[in-house]
């Protein structure tokens, strides 16, 4: 079975590469979809026009990979239980090779076929259970907003975060779970800024920043404004 990519970006276009399939850009008519899963590889503002365009027949076959909080518009649209993905590739261009990262869970009613697409690519992949998925969606949640504001903040990469702003990443990790934790009820396993650093030194030379803001530490400010976050933010200039 053949899936359905929507989107044309780097990403989008790594997977279509490796389905052998063109990718849909969100315009091109639904006729062209194939039967089973239909893997949205889109920024998240572009998420709700996607599920409206979606015929409401198809909307159980949207496969969502997005970093950042997504919950909210899934609720929102009925869809929290269809698959998910957290990807730990990298497409450093539009056509290049995903580079594998190792860490890819998927979760929902197309995994296993998500896990199998990687496959083909020598990308590894877990299938995992809804709450699993939830609690490691979490922690690349914390990985993104923490490494995103520092790496900002110190104009470094995250290697170097690591070997000199320790204390930071620490603090401001344990600032944010709490939040996440008392805002989703839901508990992480310890160590949680310890496997944060040690994703980032899979990828030291990778310099990240503030962005998708309504979706990563914008979420965390709606729940709470913890000082260091907060307070951090605003000398930024991001409110």
């Amino acid at each position: 079975m053949t899936p359905t990519i929507i989107g044309a970006g780097r990403v989008g276009s790594a997977l279509a590469k490796i389905a052998r399939t063109a990718p849909l850009s969100r315009g091109q008519s639904w006729a062209k979809a194939q039967p089973g899963p239909l893997i949205v590889c889109t920024r998240n503002n572009d998420l709700a026009g996607v599920i409206e365009a979606t015929p409401q027949a198809r909307r159980a076959d949207l496969v969502f990979i997005q970093n950042g909080m997504i919950e909210p518009l899934l609720q929102d649209h009925g869809l929290l239980q269809n698959t998910q993905a957290l990807v730990y590739f990298a497409v450093s261009a539009v056509g290049e090779d995903p580079v594998d990262g190792g860490g890819t869970v998927v979760s929902g009613p197309w995994a296993q076929e998500f896990q199998s697409l990687l496959g083909q690519a020598s990308l590894g992949c877990t299938v995992v259970d809804p709450h699993s998925f939830r609690l490691q969606m979490v922690e690349k949640l914390l990985w993104n907003c923490v490494f995103g504001l520092l790496c900002q903040r110190h104009n470094a990469s995250v290697g170097a975060l690591v070997r000199d702003h320790g204390a930071e990443i620490r603090s401001l990790s344990e600032e944010l779970q709490g939040v996440a934790e008392r805002a989703l009820e839901l508990e992480l396993s310890p160590g949680v800024a310890e496997r944060l650093c040690a994703y980032s030194m899979k990828i030291a030379d990778y310099q990240g920043a503030v962005k998708e803001l309504p979706w990563r530490n914008g979420w965390f400010l709606k729940q709470e404004s913890s000082p260091l976050h907060a307070q951090w933010l605003a000398e930024l200039g991001v409110q």
